[in-house]
């Protein structure tokens, strides 16, 4: 298999600024100088495979990932398996590692892994919890709904016109009703016209908005319910 010489060393870089590490830094922790960590980001040169390893360790990743290999998109294999199977992001895993794992910089410095695991195991098992996701659905959707009133306004007539359009709505000249107001272009009328129907769209989805924090809320309590049920 050939590999993207650039390409891994564009990896290395983005590997060494997530960690924070400078060159010189980097380069103390492999055994090298930080010149030669400067040349392999360059792709001036690919890294031999003794130093690829000692990579592996310090970016806590697999040696494919390193190469550029598809399978290892994510950091490991197994890590790009789970991404793409189940469309979480690695962000998602690493929160779920944090929880679930046994190193020192996991929760509890990880002496209460099997706890957690537990936990997590009931919460994700529980059907409470299916129900619990869809009203955070059915909120999610809503809030993006309400955001994005007023940005599709935008992207079709452009920020400056729905700003000066927006400047005759808020006048305190009654442009539609004030016989002696002075007279708008009708696209003028026809945009304030369209800002108080998206006003009005968004005043029910705040009322939609609040009836599905209502019954998220109500789906939290069973699903802890169904949990730890009270005793009776």
């Amino acid at each position: 298999m050939t590999y993207d010489v650039e390409r891994i060393g564009k990896i290395i870089l983005a590997e060494r600024t997530k960690f924070k590490l400078s060159q010189v830094e980097l380069g103390k922790k492999i055994g090298i100088v930080g010149k030669q960590i400067s040349n392999y980001e360059k792709g001036k040169s690919i890294p031999p495979i003794d130093v690829m390893f000692k990579l592996c360790d310090v970016f806590q990743c697999d040696l494919g990932y390193l190469l550029g290999e598809p399978d290892y998109s994510e950091g490991t294999k197994l890590e790009t398996a789970i991404v793409k199977t189940t469309g979480l992001n690695i962000d998602a895993l690493n929160n779920i590692r944090t929880i679930t794992g046994t190193k020192k910089s996991c929760l509890s410095f990880g002496y209460e892994s099997d706890s957690y695991r537990h936990i997590l195991n009931s919460l994700f098992s529980s059907p409470q919890f299916i129900r619990f996701i869809e009203f955070l659905h059915d909120l999610d959707t809503a809030v993006s709904d309400s955001k994005n009133v007023f940005i599709d306004f935008e992207k079709k007539i452009g920020k400056e016109r729905l700003d000066e359009d927006f400047a005759l709505y808020n006048s305190t000249i009654g442009y539609e009703c004030d016989p002696n107001a002075p007279k708008l272009k009708p696209e003028q009328y026809k945009a304030m016209r369209m800002i108080d129907s998206a006003i009005d769209k968004q005043d029910n989805l705040s009322c939609t908005i609040k009836i599905a924090r209502y019954e998220l809320h109500e789906a939290f309590e069973s699903l802890i319910e169904s949990l730890y049920p009270r005793k009776k």
